[in-house]
């Protein structure tokens, strides 16, 4: 009967996983295709101005989320008698969460921070104040803790849809910057309110007043090093657009845009690979050490390998890829896409990596590791984007991925057990060369 259950739930997992990785192909496809229309149709300074005001307000999305995304779907499994009250309280906490960083950046702007916008001020106001409402993101994790995604899906696909005809219709019609950066502030609120809907629609009302301040204040406690490394995940993310923009231009922050469009749209798979087996693996863990460190090991292998193909694919036909896509505008984005896309490989793995901190209670060590790839991040970014610019800004992020994501690992006995995880899949060739002679 255990086994029949197992099975089940890995059947469920599978199933769960099937959704989100077509739908993440799909958004791969209609995101890379709008990418290329718009970044022609703008060109490399207007392009680099838009992604230079959406890396921006990226670095607001961790004290949007507090942390709290793999900590609330391991609540809702654990307290599914009790989902109003996890449910409300996490949306309320976001919100404030939400509405802080937005103030916050209002002070930057007002201070004088905010370098090469110019008359696009507005912009970066409108879409911090529709970040706010990224709070009902919290739905997602629900439906991630009952192992059903689809809705979440098909909510996602159709928002995503509708926008991507709005761009293209914005490029036929000759648009300018104005157009788009609205149009990527509605997509946004859509995606907020469309999960708001979902549930009311196929669950209830959400109960704002089951909210407890109590458990909220028990949350946060728990997500407080999911916080700060959050924080220090965005900045190894975007910070390097966030820099070009200020040291160098915003035209180079759409030539390096280009090539980190192209290098990230592959970030999807290991997320929606990880996100479906997270539940499998927190059930794993309570009846089987061994049958958990065995899926454990696994799912690190299918990440590495997917990586590394990816990683080679790319080195040898990026060239190729963006003078077809991108156009001779953009041919210096070729070298910085070759060295920028072997950061996937760190990339992969940590996606698995933050769930077992999660599993394992290890929080504080996700801040620790985040915060020392940031930080190798930023001084290098200060020490390469003046002389390099753009290949200076991947060779940095390539760089901090590793530090944050494997070299770290070895600093602290108790995820020394992952360091060996990820070491054998970077090894898996290997591995799988003396698996076959074995066979023979």
């Amino acid at each position: 009967m255990k086994k029949y259950y197992s099975n089940l739930v890995n059947k469920k997992a599978t199933a769960n996983a099937s959704w989100l990785v077509v739908e993440k192909l799909i958004t791969m496809m209609l995101v890379l295709i709008a990418s290329v229309l718009i970044a022609r149709h703008l060109g490399p300074d207007d392009y680099g101005r838009l992604s230079y005001l959406i890396s921006i307000v990226a670095l607001l999305a961790p004290f949007s989320t507090l942390g709290l995304n793999g900590i609330v779907i391991k609540e809702f499994v654990v307290k599914s008698d009790k989902q109003d009250m996890v449910l409300s309280t996490s949306l309320i906490m976001r919100l404030i969460g939400g509405s802080i960083s937005c103030v916050a950046l209002f002070f930057v702007v007002w201070l004088g921070e905010i370098q090469h916008l110019e008359d696009y001020i507005w912009g970066l106001a409108l879409l911090s104040f529709v970040n706010i409402f990224t709070a009902f993101h919290v739905i997602d994790c629900w439906f991630q803790s009952i192992v059903s995604s689809k809705y979440i899906v098909w909510t996602r696909l159709s928002v995503l849809l509708l926008m991507f005809t709005v761009k293209v219709i914005l490029v036929v019609l000759d648009k300018g910057l104005t157009s788009f950066i609205i149009a990527v502030a509605i997509e946004s609120l859509l995606i907020s309110l469309g999960f708001a809907l979902l549930y009311y629609g196929f669950v209830t009302k959400i109960k704002i007043f089951e909210a407890k301040f109590n458990y909220g204040l028990k949350l946060l406690k728990q997500s407080r090093w999911l916080i700060f490394s959050g924080f220090a995940s965005i900045i190894n993310l975007k910070i390097d657009q966030v820099m070009l923009g200020t040291l160098v231009s915003v035209e180079e922050v759409g030539i390096y845009s280009v090539a980190s469009k192209l290098s990230e749209v592959w970030y999807f798979f290991p997320v929606a690979l990880v996100t479906s087996f997270f539940p499998s693996l927190l059930n794993k863990k309570k009846t089987s050490e061994s049958q958990y460190e065995s899926s454990l090991q696994r799912l690190c292998d299918v990440l590495f390998l997917s990586a590394f193909v990816v990683a080679i694919l790319v080195t040898f036909f990026g060239e190729f890829i963006i003078s077809i896509l991108f156009g001779s505008d953009y041919l210096a984005s070729i070298p910085i896409l070759i060295i920028h896309i072997w950061a996937s490989i760190f990339v992969f793995m940590r996606a698995l990596l933050s769930k077992w901190l999660i599993a394992e209670e290890i929080l504080h060590f996700s801040l620790l590791s985040h915060g020392i790839g940031a930080v190798v991040n930023v001084v290098l970014n200060l020490i390469l984007i003046p002389v390099y610019m753009g290949i200076g800004a991947a060779t940095a992020s390539v760089v901090s991925y590793a530090m944050a994501s494997y070299f770290c690992l070895f600093l602290y006995p108790k995820t020394r057990v992952m360091a060996k995880i990820m070491t054998k899949s970077i090894i898996l060739p290997v591995r799988l060369n003396g698996y076959l002679r074995g066979v023979r």
